[in-house]
């Protein structure tokens, strides 16, 4: 190997000379190819300090330096939570709105199901019987049943134009009756009613109506009204058209607690059977209306009962009138002493006239002449009697029967001396009394109804 040659591996291996080549001077021209080699980082602080690394270079000081904040005053701390501040009211606001809502939503809900019952109740009241019952009257027909507090909960009306009827009813929710209404126009329907009040028995209602309604006071509950209705027409005898309007309330009820409800309705159920005719006059909301109105037997003078005024017997005592102002199925007016018993109710009455229009007045005589002891019972017709507590005369009205009976209350044979029923003896009241009161009766009556063929009990029989 030759100097030059060993000279050169020498540097080569001390690392003077990389082994890509010399190290080039400075400013020389790299050769063509020859990429430049990458700056080495320093390997050891020592060759950094010595000047041989790259330095690294300064940053400005306006970067490198933050000023040092100073102490935060009050407004500054209060600024900076009130975002969270406004966020927490808004939260609050929000909790509180739902809360309300969601009461609002209970006590709308718990009102309207409290509410609801009575809601039904005023919707019930003013559209029972198609709307018909006068106001107040529902409150006091609720008051029959026994429970008044009961709230209603079914109502019902029909027409029947077919069968002639209407029908209207009310119940509560205990399924009491607070209100019933059934009305007839057909004959047979009519009579059969008529039956079931004026027996064959010889039972029958003892008062009409008062205001001058035409019906009666029915014998087991409730009463019966019946106005006319021509505009059905005649029935196969040629009778004029007519209802029969029967009317009831709770087990409670009172006859006069019914009166005002039954023309209000009897009015509205001719209208929808087409009868076109006036209508009933409604009583008003006195009580006085339609309660009995005792009166001094005086105040009977210029009525069909005048003669009570004239014969009555000594003592204390009052008349109730039941005269109808037209037609009707019933007149009647008792006597009766004065004041109450010993249970606040009218006595017992002592005397009475009645006068019954219709076929089922045949009933009623037949039967009374026969329990009386009455001559010419032995068939199907009899003519007036008169006996010493009892007694009939007859005529013809509108081309149907007519009876006019009088009563008397006589003294029992075995009735105690001390008792305190009011009875009208022999004395004060005999036979020819009674037939005065009988004829007077049946005449004023006969000539108001433009009734014929009046029959009067023999004088003396």
């Amino acid at each position: 190997m030759s100097d030059a040659e060993e000279q050169q591996r020498g540097e080569r291996e001390s690392g003077a000379i990389p082994e890509s080549g010399a190290i080039p001077e400075p400013g020389a021209i790299p050769e063509p190819g020859a990429e430049p080699e990458p700056e080495r980082a320093p390997e050891s602080q020592d060759e950094a300090e010595s000047g041989t690394a790259p330095a690294p270079r300064p940053e400005r000081e306006s970067e490198s330096a933050e000023p040092e904040p100073g102490p935060e005053t009050e407004d500054e701390r209060r600024e900076r939570w009130r975002p969270a501040r406004e966020a927490d009211d808004r939260r609050r606001r929000r909790n509180r709105i739902a809360a309300w809502c969601g009461v609002g939503v209970l006590v709308l809900g718990g009102a309207g199901w409290i509410a609801e019952p009575y809601v039904q109740d005023r919707m019930i009241t003013s559209d029972a019987c198609d709307g018909a019952l006068p106001d107040g009257t529902m409150d006091t027909l609720r008051g029959t049943t026994g429970d008044p507090e009961a709230h209603l909960t079914e109502a019902e009306a029909e027409t029947d134009d077919d069968l002639g009827r209407y029908t209207c009813e009310v119940e509560n929710a205990s399924g009491a009756r607070v209100i019933e209404v059934r009305v007839y126009s057909r004959r047979d329907d009519i009579d059969r009613e008529l039956v079931r009040e004026f027996e064959e028995g010889g039972a029958h209602p003892t008062a009409a109506l008062p205001g001058g309604l035409p019906g009666f006071e029915s014998r087991t509950a409730g009463v019966t009204l019946m106005p006319r209705c021509p505009g059905r027409g005649k029935d196969a005898a040629g009778r004029p058209g007519q209802l029969l309007v029967d009317v009831l309330a709770g087990h409670l009820s009172e006859p006069h607690q019914l009166v005002r409800a039954g023309a209000a309705v009897a009015n509205r159920a001719a209208e929808k059977l087409g009868c076109d005719t006036d209508p009933l006059d409604v009583p008003s909301k006195d009580p006085g209306d339609v309660l009995d109105r005792a009166v001094r037997p005086a105040k009977a003078a210029g009525t069909t009962c005048g003669a009570l005024g004239r014969l009555a017997p000594r003592g204390d005592w009052s008349a109730d009138l039941r005269i109808p102002e037209g037609p009707a199925p019933m007149t009647s007016c008792v006597l009766r002493p004065s004041g109450s018993d010993d249970d606040g109710e009218p006595h017992r009455q002592v005397l009475g006239l009645y006068a019954l229009y219709g076929d089922f007045s045949q009933r009623v005589m037949l039967r009374q002449a026969a329990l009386g002891g009455a001559a010419g019972t032995g068939g199907k017709r009899v003519g007036p009697w008169l006996t010493d507590d009892d007694g009939w005369a007859m005529a013809r009205c509108d081309g149907q029967p007519a009876g006019f009976r009088l009563v008397v209350s006589r003294p029992d044979e075995d009735m105690a001396s001390d008792s305190d029923e009011e009875t009208v003896s022999r004395d004060q009241l005999d036979r020819a009394g009674m037939r005065k009161l009988l004829v007077s009766f049946a005449e004023k009556e006969s000539a108001k109804r433009g009734c014929t063929d009046v029959r009067l009990p023999a004088a003396g029989r």
